[in-house]
């Protein structure tokens, strides 16, 4: 077998399955942000009508938090593709970490959007109300997928919360005049 076959080998990364499970959730996730997540609702003082499609999706109705949700995406996509490149990289804070805690974050906003739709404002003196639809749930057990895949991946490599945090700690020296010198001993 030729040496440059077996480097080939020696360098394939197998994928954890955090990473895979984070990855697929993050793509589900980008999908559906294209998807209608609110339908409209017009009350008025005389009648309720409801019309379809009139909603928005995440890009259009989100503004701020849909931003959150494609970095959470990217860096899910992104923490795959160097681990499966062979990267050598390694950023202050573990791409796991980082997955994990965006992935949790984008679950806090679209549940926070579920519970706080936005405010369609009114057209005419009549109220357009924002009313969630299937897209938006599916995308909260998205978001919700994305953070456990990262969660997972992190206890795979062995990694906590807790140790990136430390690790991200400032390294403190012993002041001078606490650190006992070779000749003051004895």
């Amino acid at each position: 077998m030729p040496e440059r076959t077996r480097k080939r080998r020696r360098r394939a990364v197998r994928l954890r399955r955090g990473e895979a499970i984070a990855a697929g959730f993050a793509l589900a996730l980008f999908v559906l942000m294209f998807f209608a997540w609110y339908g409209s609702e017009v009350s008025g003082q005389v009648a309720e009508i409801e019309f379809e499609g009139s909603g928005g999706t995440a890009w259009q109705a989100l503004e701020g938090v849909s931003l959150v949700l494609a970095l959470t995406v990217v860096v899910a996509v992104g923490a795959v593709a160097l681990r499966v490149a062979g990267s050598g990289w390694k950023p202050a804070v573990p791409l796991n970490a980082a997955v994990a805690v965006l992935g949790g974050l984008s679950t806090l906003l679209v549940l926070a959007r579920i519970l706080v739709p936005p405010d369609f404002g009114t057209l005419g003196g009549v109220a357009v109300e924002a009313t969630p639809r299937l897209p938006i749930f599916l995308s909260l057990g998205a978001a919700f997928g994305v953070a456990y895949g990262g969660y997972r991946a992190m206890r795979e490599e062995g990694s906590s919360f807790a140790a990136v945090a430390e690790s991200l700690q400032p390294r403190r020296e012993k002041p001078a005049s606490r650190r006992r010198s070779p000749s003051s001993s004895g």
